[in-house]
C-alpha cells in the first residue's frame, strides 16, 4: 500500500473536479498531495491545477515545519493550515485570470 501510495499516487489525496460555469469546456482538476520524510518536522504540501480547457498544469507548494501549524497544547490549528490552502489556491487563480 506504501509503494503504491508512494509512486502512484503521488501523496494525492484529494482530488476535485471543478465544473465549467457555462458546462462547455471540460472540467478542471485539482489535486493535493503532501509528503514528510520520516524523522522530519518539514511538511511539503503541493496543489497543482490541471486546466480542462487547455491541459495546461499549473501548481505550487509550500514547505513549513509541522510546529508551524500545531498549538501549544498539540492541537492543530485549522484555520492557519486553512489560511495556507487558501493562498495557493488564490495564487493559481490569479495566474489563471492573468492568461
Amino acid at each position: 500500500l506504501t509503494i503504491y501510495t508512494m509512486f502512484k499516487e503521488k501523496g494525492i489525496f484529494v482530488v476535485v473536479m471543478q465544473k465549467d460555469p457555462a458546462g462547455l469546456d471540460p472540467d478542471s482538476r485539482w489535486e493535493v498531495a503532501s509528503k514528510m520524510k520520516k524523522y522530519d518536522d518539514i511538511y511539503e504540501v503541493t496543489l497543482r491545477l490541471i486546466d480542462g480547457k487547455s491541459g495546461a498544469t499549473r501548481e505550487t507548494g509550500f514547505k513549513k515545519s509541522v510546529a508551524d501549524f500545531i498549538d501549544d497544547n498539540g492541537v492543530v490549528c485549522q484555520d492557519l493550515v486553512e489560511n495556507q490552502i487558501m493562498k495557493m489556491h488564490n495564487s493559481l487563480v490569479s495566474s489563471k485570470k492573468d492568461k
